[in-house]
């Protein structure tokens, strides 16, 4: 990805934009992976998908489990200080209720 949006950054000055589950310090093995986009990536889409731990790893049946949801917010605040516009977005089978629980991120 990286090597792709430094090509993309030479060739075009196009936005680029990622949609990401921002695990990536859990998949990579690393934390603050999000700064490694600095300067590369417009904007960062974070699948968001829930209000709270327990609903997130009921949606998403992530395999690290319980980690998951803290280490997407861990992403999403490295990402807000490094990245232009980063968004979160919700799966729609989740009440309104629960969205509007979600919307306590402040990106919404």
């Amino acid at each position: 990805l990286i090597e792709t949006a430094k090509f993309l950054r030479e060739k075009t000055d196009k936005k680029i934009r990622l949609n990401t589950n921002g695990l990536s310090d859990l998949i990579l093995g690393r934390k603050n992976t999000a700064y490694e986009l600095k300067g590369l990536i417009d904007t960062v889409s974070i699948s968001l998908n829930a209000p709270d731990n327990k609903r997130f790893c009921e949606i998403t049946n992530s395999c690290f489990g319980e980690k998951s949801f803290d280490a997407l917010l861990d992403f999403a605040r490295d990402a807000k200080s490094c990245i232009a516009k980063v968004v979160f977005t919700l799966v729609d089978v989740i009440s309104k209720e629960e969205i509007e629980k979600a919307k306590k991120f402040g990106v919404l």
